[in-house]
């Protein structure tokens, strides 16, 4: 199981679309996520970056998503990019597995 999280802010080609452009786009790439889906990636959460948090990144929002294996993981990734994502989100992002940070930590 991997763990996939997205931070992201919204660029300037995200602010001048308009409402219906935006609800237009965010529908296509729903749309095209579902067969992964259906393959047992998941969304565990979509929110806001709260503004009191300490050591805050600096971005507005977040996605944690699971996905089952390396190969859905890079299926994920490579769907950001065939669907222009980026050129609407200013992002960074976070991939790994579970595993034993301390163990980690304690050995580097």
């Amino acid at each position: 199981m991997k763990y996939f999280i997205e931070m992201f802010s919204p660029t300037q080609a995200w602010l001048d679309l308009s409402k219906e452009e935006r609800a237009a786009y965010l529908t296509h790439v729903n749309d095209s996520s579902k067969g992964l889906m259906e393959q047992g990636v998941a969304i565990v959460s979509m929110n806001e970056n709260n503004h009191d948090t300490i050591q805050r990144a600096g971005y507005d929002f977040f996605v944690i998503w699971t996905i089952p294996t390396d190969e859905l993981a890079n299926a994920v990734q490579k769907l950001m990019v065939s669907e222009g994502w980026f050129k609407y989100f200013d992002q960074l992002n976070l991939k790994g597995g579970s595993t034993d940070i301390f163990e980690k930590l304690t050995t580097m």
